[in-house]
């Protein structure tokens, strides 16, 4: 204990240094994943050269150091093409809803106006429009209302004279034939007819326009989808037209992913039917999708073929216009040792992890990648070892410690 003592730094507690000592004995069991500190299951088996002699690393500055390793498991893995891809929402569930006629935008205690951001159901009152009548058609109702009441006075005036010539002849009954008195009321009836129509048309007319002043009615405007509201235009009181969007609505519950496959990939593609999306934003996490359309041409400015896929988004994690990388599924399967993504380093330009050979011992190994995935990579065999320790955090320490023999 006392030769222990006299190479460590004196500001480290003597309790510390037991419990060092006794994790070093204690930590080798299947139990205690993450730290290891026995060199239980290590790879003592590979032959070493000076190039790749192990780094020694006391058991104190592995505790201080928070060094951490986890075991290498076998693993079968579904071979992927990794593209770049960006996501972006389906055209069936976007809508951008404009006004059906020219009005004006009211309030009433019937809806409120959705803000931006809101949600909003398929068929909910989202908007109100009194309707106007345009000045030209104004000018056009008030021609023809002037040219009905001209055909109805004068429909008045020829029913006036049927009715007075039917009263003639009625009264000489007797004395004219049945068939002038049949005569008389036909034209009689046809002159009320006439009369009647135009009545009606200038009524019409008259409930379009009084006196010049605008006939309003008021249109509904309803959600045609399920949605938020992604963008609004509305301010009410404001004058709107058919070409004016009031609002935007976009539902992001599934959205789209397009990934770009260049040409000497596309028959690494073909059988493929799902992927996964990867974002900056959520490290770690995988979003599974399916295929939706495979493109039926290459661009020719790029060379590459266009492919979609869904990607379920229930909770909203994803929005449209995000950029991420999705591992295509090519059909096809890799077997290899599976380690975290953390442990593997780059050093002097070759992928290298560094595995545990010992208590205090660590050697770096250099290794192949078959495949990447959201949180791990799968190495090639022959390196190491299903059960070697690599480790996943303190690499820096543990690179830039002794090696042994020197």
């Amino acid at each position: 204990m006392r030769s222990i003592l006299q190479n460590v730094n004196l500001r480290i507690p003597i309790s510390l240094l037991a419990c060092a000592l006794l994790t070093s004995v204690s930590f080798g069991g299947p139990g205690g994943p993450g730290h290891d500190h026995s060199g239980a299951s290590l790879a003592t088996e590979a032959s070493f050269s000076p190039s790749n002699a192990p780094h020694s690393v006391p058991i104190e500055t592995q505790l201080l150091a928070e060094i951490e390793t986890v075991r290498a498991t076998r693993e079968t893995v579904p071979k992927a093409l990794r593209v770049l891809g960006q996501t972006r929402v389906r055209p069936e569930l976007e809508a951008i809803v404009t006004a059906p006629q020219e009005g004006r935008l009211i309030s009433t205690d019937e809806y409120s106006v959705p803000g931006l951001g809101e949600s909003v159901t398929k068929g909910q009152i989202i908007a109100i429009v009194e309707e106007s009548i345009p000045a030209a058609d104004l000018v056009i109702i008030a021609t023809d209302r002037a040219r009905a009441a001209s055909d109805l006075r004068e429909a008045e005036a020829g029913l006036s004279l049927a009715q007075r010539e039917y009263d003639r002849i009625k009264g000489l009954a007797g004395v004219v034939t049945d068939k002038d008195v049949s005569d008389a009321q036909s034209s009689l009836e046809v002159a009320k007819a006439k009369r009647d129509g135009f009545s009606d048309q200038v009524s019409l007319l008259d409930a379009a326009s009084t006196n010049g002043i605008l006939a309003q009615k008021r249109r509904l405007i309803r959600a045609p989808i399920d949605g938020v509201i992604a963008q609004t235009h509305v301010t009410i009181g404001e004058n709107v037209g058919r070409e004016k969007p009031l609002f935007h609505i976009v539902d992001t519950s599934e959205l789209l992913v397009e990934a770009d496959v260049f040409e000497n990939d596309v028959a690494s593609v073909h059988s493929a039917k799902s992927a996964s999306l990867t974002v900056e934003a959520f490290p770690g996490v995988a979003f599974p999708g399916r295929l939706v359309s495979r493109g039926t041409a290459v661009d020719e400015r790029t060379r590459a073929l266009h492919i979609l896929f869904s990607v379920p988004n229930a909770d909203h994690r994803l929005f449209a216009g995000m950029f991420g990388r999705v591992y295509i599924e090519t059909g096809e399967e890799i077997t290899g040792m599976s380690v975290p993504k953390s442990a593997v380093i780059d050093v002097e330009g070759q992928q290298t992890v560094y595995v545990k050979t010992g208590g205090e011992q660590f050697t770096a190994f250099p290794v192949q990648i078959l495949e990447r995935l959201s949180d791990r990579v799968v190495l090639a065999e022959g390196v190491l070892k299903e059960g070697d320790r690599v480790v996943v955090q303190g690499t820096y320490q543990v690179r830039m410690s002794k090696r042994v023999g020197n």
